[in-house]
């Protein structure tokens, strides 16, 4: 979870591409996407730049999600989940396909 960016957004540079290996950051990004789909009123909080610290205002989708640093849509990042899964189990099937009958038992 650290390496797909969940708990961590400053990753080492050699470990950067660990996070496209994880199936926690498309899943993530996903979520992101689908729970931040519409403005968000600024709160005062500081937390997001867009809002520059008040409390008057609201916030974009877009906005939040280029703060957010979100790559792709919501069917980019299920698609990679789903090739997450279907190849390692295609290619497991291959393998096992492969095998001599007097290997198999």
């Amino acid at each position: 979870m650290a390496a797909g960016g969940f708990y961590l957004k400053n990753i080492p540079s050699f470990l950067v591409w660990l996070k496209y290996t994880s199936p926690f950051k498309p899943g993530y990004e996903a979520a992101q996407i689908l729970v931040f789909d519409r403005e968000i009123p600024c709160d005062g909080s500081g937390i997001l730049s867009v809002c520059n610290g008040g409390d008057v205002g609201t916030a974009s989708p877009k906005e939040i999600l280029e703060f957010l640093v979100s790559e792709g849509s919501v069917a980019f990042n299920l698609g990679i989940l789903v090739v997450m899964i279907v190849v390692p189990r295609y290619l497991a099937f291959l393998a096992l396909k492969n095998k001599k009958g007097e290997e198999r038992s």
